[in-house]
């Protein structure tokens, strides 16, 4: 029972291609854009402070990935949380490497 749930939502990400809104670092941010693409998602990598607000606004949900957290992506990450928070996005935070420096 349980696979043919899975399925069902494979097939719905298929069907929709919901835009997911991507702030990663830069080990693996094309691993999570290609695994995003191939699950039948469409993925936007924007980290710019610029424009992460209005992205984060057109997009199905948020990912955060702080490995190899970088201070100038801070008030992105932060700004595009809010966003989503706001909007009724959801955000998946991936606290990779947390606490290891």
């Amino acid at each position: 029972m349980k696979n043919e749930s899975m399925y069902q939502y494979v097939e719905a990400i298929k069907k929709e291609r919901p835009r997911i809104h991507n702030i990663s670092n830069r080990v693996t941010i094309h691993d999570c854009a290609n695994i995003l693409l191939s699950a039948g998602a469409s993925p936007i990598m924007a980290d710019d402070i610029r424009e992460v607000e209005e992205v984060t606004s057109i997009c199905r949900g948020l990912t955060i990935n702080i490995g190899t957290l970088e201070k100038e992506k801070i008030p992105s990450m932060i700004l595009a949380g809010e966003t989503a928070n706001q909007k009724g996005i959801p955000v998946l935070l991936d606290p990779v490497g947390l606490g290891a420096s």
